[in-house]
């Protein structure tokens, strides 16, 4: 029997430890020859094919005594006794695995039973779930195509439907504009609400866009005639000196966001910003000190505010704020002159002047 290179674990690794203990020599006896001795030193050797157990028993009787004999007989037996008892183990345990496999095949045979008819028969329906799916998306095709079109035709609806509750048809007699509940640009308009209409226009400006020149032509030049009452009303606004400077400024917004040329508004009202300056400066002398802060950051508001719509003005409305804070101090200097005389100014500087004078004398 060949040697064979296989791993062996500890149970097996025992019993070729004690096959080898037993078949090799006594390790206190000398050999008759390096050779013979080196030939049955180890396991391998036994498990050749020239391996001579007659030689093996006649060294043994002739290197050992008796009590040797004995004594290696009593650990014979417990050689072999361990030998049968690790035997009789793995039989059992293979018999065991052996069992447990067996168990496991027949139960494979028992699931197995079956499978392939019910591979077929998932098989034959999956196949016709297919064909039924594909003429369905045959036969649909059409109607699917007609349906997601009148679902973008429902969208566009949707938007068309709310920019007309923010827009109606509006007459062209502006004088006579009904005032119903969905025509909020002429309610706008009767309630001078422009900021609101202005909103309302921008946002159906999309629609104009697109739809203007075919079914929606009627409300868009409605809708233009509206935006051209709004427009001469916003510029009245502008250049009216009954408006606080600050409606000035929302009325030049609301334009410049109709797209208005309010470039050309600008000389106009930065002569007016002027005049302002020049009012609140007149009105320093009679007015009270509230109406005159409240005048001051009504020009200040207008200054922020035409900072947006000029942004190339910012020199020549620095130059405005800057005169109105040199005209302000100028007019308080004066102010506080005409209220002190030299006499009440040196008396109220007389107790802060007094210990220097002291010091002076002492």
């Amino acid at each position: 029997m060949g040697v064979e290179d296989v791993p062996l674990d500890d149970k097996s690794k025992r019993m070729r430890d004690l096959l080898s203990s037993f078949y090799s020599p006594d390790p206190t006896s000398p050999s008759k020859s390096p050779n013979t001795s080196s030939r049955f030193a180890t396991l391998d050797t036994i498990n050749t094919t020239a391996f001579d157990a007659d030689q093996y028993m006649n060294l043994l009787v002739q290197k050992s005594n008796l009590e040797g004999l004995l004594q290696r007989h009593v650990d014979m037996a417990a050689e072999i006794k361990n030998l049968d008892t690790d035997l009789q183990m793995l039989v059992y345990e293979n018999y065991n695995k052996f069992v447990s496999a067996t168990d496991a095949i027949k139960r494979m045979k028992n699931n197995i039973v079956g499978m392939e008819t019910n591979m077929e028969q998932l098989l034959e329906k999956i196949i016709s779930v297919q064909s039924r799916s594909d003429g369905v998306n045959t036969s649909l095709f059409d109607k699917r195509e007609h349906i997601e079109k009148l679902h973008r035709t429902r969208n566009l609806l949707r938007k068309v439907q709310a920019s007309l509750r923010a827009l109606r048809l509006i007459p062209r007699d502006t004088c006579h504009l009904p005032l119903t509940t969905d025509n909020r640009l002429a309610k706008c308009i009767k309630s001078e609400a422009y900021a609101d209409a202005v909103k309302y226009y921008i946002g159906a400006m999309p629609i104009f866009k697109i739809y203007g020149n075919s079914s929606f032509l009627d409300c868009k030049r409605a809708s233009e005639e509206a935006i051209a009452i709004i427009i001469k009303a916003l510029q009245g606004k502008v250049f009216s000196d009954s408006e606080s400077i600050q409606a000035r400024a929302e009325a030049i917004m609301l334009l410049k966001q109709l797209d208005f040329p309010v470039n050309n508004l600008k000389v106009q009202l930065f002569e007016k910003l002027e005049q302002f300056l020049v009012d609140l400066h007149l009105e320093y002398k009679s007015a009270s000190s509230s109406a005159h802060e409240a005048s001051i950051r009504e020009f200040a508001e207008a200054v922020r505010a035409y900072r947006v719509i000029f942004p190339d003005s910012e020199q020549q409305l620095f130059r405005l704020a800057k005169d109105l804070a040199t005209k302000h101090f100028e007019a308080a200097k004066q102010h506080i002159k005409k209220q002190l005389s030299s006499a009440d100014l040196v008396a109220m500087l007389r107790p802060s002047i007094s210990p220097f004078s002291r010091d002076s004398e002492s």
